[in-house]
């Protein structure tokens, strides 16, 4: 693991600024948070990221799993970046980034995943769809789910924009707005539309982020540039949520990723009281 770089002033959010953000997550699935990391914070993890890719051991160990296209082409994530950088692994608890998660998820939240990726030239995940399957399915009679309900959230994702992707052509984030109330998969995994209302583009600049419930219908729109579009996630999910730390069954988080952990920091990677279940 690398020596830590000195982070950049992070704060909390303002009480009224906190809430606004939360209401629109709440109704829309998605919102935007902007001016997190600055942009050398950005470059850094950019040429961090680089740097891990080109590893003999990303491919040939296995110590951080890549996610490669059906036709074998380059891979476009990586997990567990935790493990290779305190960087990473301090971001976890950056503020307003953890204070955000823990208002939603709860005291006990922890972390799920973290990893980048990277989308090239007309290689990315552009079909709409949701994370995992659908935690709250419609019956048949439904429509969709009351809109009066502040929809359950279990887990969610922190995407932070590493590269500007202000423009359609650099391949943003699109979601289609309420689309968790659905209660179903997105009905086109091309043109999606619910309750009247069609795809959004998330254009961002490099240290901006959304925040995103996992049941609302998003994709990566397809990268039209030359230019690598980089989107940084870190998924948080209440206790209960299982850590999805490849290869799953018997993965045993290093020591070295522990040392000097403080507290809450140890929580949010996984240390937690004897409570339900065990």
């Amino acid at each position: 693991m690398e020596t830590k770089e000195q982070a950049l002033p992070a704060e909390l959010l303002p009480p009224d600024s906190l809430n606004a953000i939360l209401e629109d997550f709440y109704q829309n699935g998605v919102t935007i948070v902007r001016n997190v990391l600055s942009r050398e914070e950005c470059e850094r993890i950019v040429d961090r990221v680089d740097e891990i890719f080109a590893e003999p051991y990303f491919m040939q160990m296995r110590n951080v799993k890549a996610t490669r296209t059906p036709d074998g082409k380059d891979p476009i994530v990586v997990h567990r970046l935790f493990e290779c950088d305190l960087m990473f692994r301090d971001l976890l608890v950056r503020e307003p980034i953890i204070s955000i998660a823990e208002n939603v998820l709860g005291e006990h939240c922890h972390c799920i995943a973290q990893g980048c990726i990277l989308n090239r030239k007309d290689l990315g995940i552009n079909r709409f769809h949701i994370d995992d399957g659908v935690e709250f399915p419609i019956t048949p009679k439904m429509e969709r789910h009351d809109p009066r309900l502040r929809m359950p959230v279990l887990r969610m994702s922190v995407q932070i924009a590493l590269t500007d992707q202000d423009d359609v052509k650099y391949g943003p984030s699109q979601f289609v707005p309420g689309s968790h109330y659905s209660g179903r998969q997105p009905d086109d995994p091309e043109h999606p539309t619910f309750n009247g209302k069609a795809p959004v583009s998330l254009l961002m600049k490099a240290g901006d982020l959304y925040l995103l419930n996992g049941q609302t219908w998003h994709r990566g729109a397809p990268n039209q540039s030359d230019r690598i579009r980089y989107l940084f996630h870190q998924v948080y999910g209440q206790r209960f949520v299982a850590q999805r730390f490849w290869p799953y069954l018997n993965y045993r988080m290093p020591d070295y990723v522990l040392e000097g952990a403080d507290e809450r920091l140890l929580r949010v990677l996984g240390k937690h009281p004897e409570m339900a279940y065990g």
